[in-house]
C-alpha cells in the first residue's frame, strides 16, 4: 500500500476541519448546524407580561428543531468555552422580552427546567451565556438546568445560552416560566406558563464531504 496515499487520504477526511489555532466560538445566530443560511439566526421565546398576565411565544423561522453545529476537533477561546469542544452545540435559543413587560416590585422572571428528553446514554447540557450586547467576555459559561426543577432567574435582557449534546439524535428541553419573589416563590394570581425548546444533533454536510473525499481518494490507493 502506498503510505504517503493513504495518509494524504486520511488526512483530506479528518484533518482539514481541524483549524490549527485557537478560535472564538460562534455567536448564538451563526450555530446553525444544517448547513443552510436561511435557517440562522435567532430564535426567541418571546416573554410578555401585562398586569398579571404571562405569556410566551417562540419565533419560527428558524424552524424547530433547530440543528446545532459540531465543535469536534475545535480548539475554542478563552478556556471557559472549552464545553463546546468535542460536542454538538446551538445557541440560537434565547429569551426576549417583549412589549410590557413590568414585574411587580420587588419580583422577577424564574425559569425552570421541567422536562428533557435525549437519546439513551447520551449527555446533554446547559451553559450560560448572555447577548451580543454585553460581550462574549461576560458571559460566565457556568453549567445550568442539569436537573429537572433547577431555577435560573431571569434579569430581562436577551439571553441565549449553549446547549450541547455528545451524540447524534433528537433533543429537547421544556421550561415553566413564572413570576417570583427573591426566594423564587410563585407569586399568588400569576399563572406560569411553559415552553420547549428542541434540538436536532446530525453530522455536518461540510463534514460529510470530507468524508466523502477521503474515501474516494483512499479507493484510487493501489495495494
Amino acid at each position: 500500500m502506498n503510505v504517503h496515499l493513504f495518509s494524504v487520504a486520511f488526512l483530506t477526511a479528518v484533518g482539514v476541519a481541524v483549524p490549527g489555532f485557537a478560535v472564538t466560538p460562534r455567536m448564538p445566530p451563526m450555530t446553525n448546524g444544517d448547513g443552510n443560511v436561511a435557517h440562522d439566526g435567532m430564535k426567541h421565546a418571546n416573554v410578555s407580561l401585562v398586569n398579571s398576565t404571562l405569556s410566551i411565544h417562540v419565533n419560527d423561522p428558524p424552524p424547530s428543531p433547530v440543528t446545532m453545529m459540531t465543535g469536534f476537533g475545535v480548539d475554542y477561546t478563552p478556556d471557559k468555552f472549552n464545553v463546546l469542544e468535542d460536542v454538538y452545540f446551538n445557541a440560537q435559543h434565547g429569551w426576549l422580552p417583549e412589549g410590557i413587560y413590568s414585574p411587580p416590585a420587588g419580583a422577577g422572571i424564574w425559569i425552570k427546567r421541567v422536562a428533557a428528553t435525549q437519546p439513551v446514554g447520551s449527555a446533554f447540557h446547559v451553559y450560560e451565556g448572555g447577548n451580543g450586547t454585553e460581550g462574549m467576555a461576560a458571559w460566565t459559561m457556568n453549567e445550568i438546568y442539569d436537573h429537572d426543577g433547577f431555577l435560573w432567574q431571569w434579569d430581562g435582557a436577551m439571553q441565549h445560552d449553549y446547549f450541547t449534546a455528545d451524540r447524534t439524535g433528537d433533543y429537547s428541553m421544556t421550561f415553566e416560566v413564572f413570576v417570583g419573589d427573591s426566594s423564587a416563590a410563585p407569586l399568588t394570581g400569576y399563572p406560569p406558563e411553559t415552553t420547549t425548546f428542541q434540538f436536532r444533533a446530525v453530522p455536518e454536510p461540510s463534514s460529510v464531504l470530507l468524508l466523502l473525499c477521503g474515501v474516494l481518494a483512499f479507493g484510487r490507493i493501489r495495494v
